[in-house]
């Protein structure tokens, strides 16, 4: 073979070789993609829920853990309805509770089966008073209460409800707070009994068959809780929280409700009004002026961050111990309601307020639930 033809034979081989190369390169990209398209996405689903503006009932929605909020419902389907609270069974399954019906017909806790798309009335059987709290213990048993001494239960995920009785002594008691530590034990609290005029905490060991008033203010010597109410109780474990105002009053359990500490931090005339629980012993709380506190040993310390808002903060959700959400109602009458968010725990803050609620200050939001999910 000549010198020419072997050059030419030496370039046709380095062409061959380099379109083979190509080649293998391009299906590894294409293979690479594919395994990114098949790549779960996390996403941080959220719902808030507050007063109605004047037209209907206040829930907004996020599919971005916050940075885009979009309004749901309309006045045809959540008509006079001012919402208190909100549980998320699912990213489609969520219940609201308020406010009663001004005009007597129907009352105001509503469901929605697709994601907030839709909303109609819960069940059927449920009085029109106003609802305040709402726990979803799982998919099926929840439990709603309000005022006049309502406790209501649900055991198919809010499409009927049974009432449960409460001793005589506590039927004019408007109850604000439920929540389950187990399927059948149960505490709900709510506003001072004017005999004693401490807040009123009661607990069920059989599904509410029976009721018993837990007198741990009174025990702990808390005169400051006179003429007050229980804005939150939660659990985890063995350890239950309950705290309100006025006096910013927190009481906690850690052995599912036999003992009870004061763990109140800052007492004043305002309220604390929401708590979520980390573990048994740490702790997130929000209260009134935009004051956040958090606390890993039970309560016995607390550590305060500044949330750059003065609303009185009444609702908290926490994704992952540390991404935090909070929501409140304006603290003064030229203010609206805000949302703001923590990606540290608190330590930093911004503002994640839609712009149809800054226009608005009708609106007052109550509560704030964020779940992941992924796609």
């Amino acid at each position: 073979m000549g010198p020419t033809n072997h050059i030419i034979m030496k370039n046709l081989n380095f062409f061959i070789l380099l379109i083979l190369s190509i080649g293998i390169l391009l299906t590894a990209c294409k293979k690479e993609e594919d395994n990114d398209s098949d790549t779960p996405v996390l996403l941080l689903y959220g719902w808030a829920a507050g007063l109605s503006d004047g037209h209907y009932g206040t829930i907004i929605h996020t599919k971005d853990g916050g940075k885009n909020w979009t309004r749901q419902g309309d006045s045809i389907q959540l008509p006079n309805a001012g919402f208190t609270d909100i549980c998320i069974l699912d990213t489609n399954n969520i219940l609201v509770a308020g406010d009663s019906i001004q005009d007597g017909q129907g009352h105001n806790v509503y469901r929605s089966s697709d994601g907030g798309q839709t909303w109609s009335m819960s069940g059927a059987g449920l009085p029109n008073v106003a609802y305040n709290g709402i726990y979803a213990y799982d998919h099926n048993n929840i439990w709603i209460v309000g005022k006049q001494s309502t406790i209501y239960h649900s055991d198919d995920g809010g499409f009927s409800w049974t009432k449960s009785n409460v001793p005589a002594e506590f039927q004019h008691i408007d109850f604000l707070r439920v929540c389950a530590t187990a399927i059948d034990n149960i505490w709900v609290g709510g506003y001072y009994n004017p005999v004693d005029s401490f807040p009123v905490l009661l607990h069920s060991t059989n599904m509410g068959g029976t009721w018993q008033r837990v007198n741990a203010l009174q025990d702990l010597g808390m005169d400051q809780t006179k003429l007050g109410h229980f804005l939150s109780i939660k659990s985890k474990g063995n350890s239950i929280w309950a705290m309100g105002g006025p006096g910013k009053f927190i009481i906690r359990s850690d052995d599912n409700g036999v003992t009870w500490n004061d763990v109140s931090v800052n007492p004043a005339y305002a309220d604390a009004n929401d708590i979520h629980l980390i573990s048994e012993d740490a702790a997130y709380i929000v209260e009134d002026y935009g004051e956040f506190y958090r606390t890993t040993d039970g309560g016995q310390s607390w550590t305060q961050y500044h949330t750059n808002t003065n609303n009185w903060l009444t609702g908290i959700a926490v994704l992952f111990d540390y991404k935090v959400w909070v929501c409140g109602n304006a603290g003064a009458s030229f203010e609206y309601s805000e949302i703001k968010y923590s990606p540290d725990g608190g330590k930093t803050w911004s503002d994640q307020t839609p712009d149809f609620m800054k226009d608005n200050i009708g609106i007052s939001m109550y509560k704030i639930r964020m779940v992941s999910v992924y796609n």
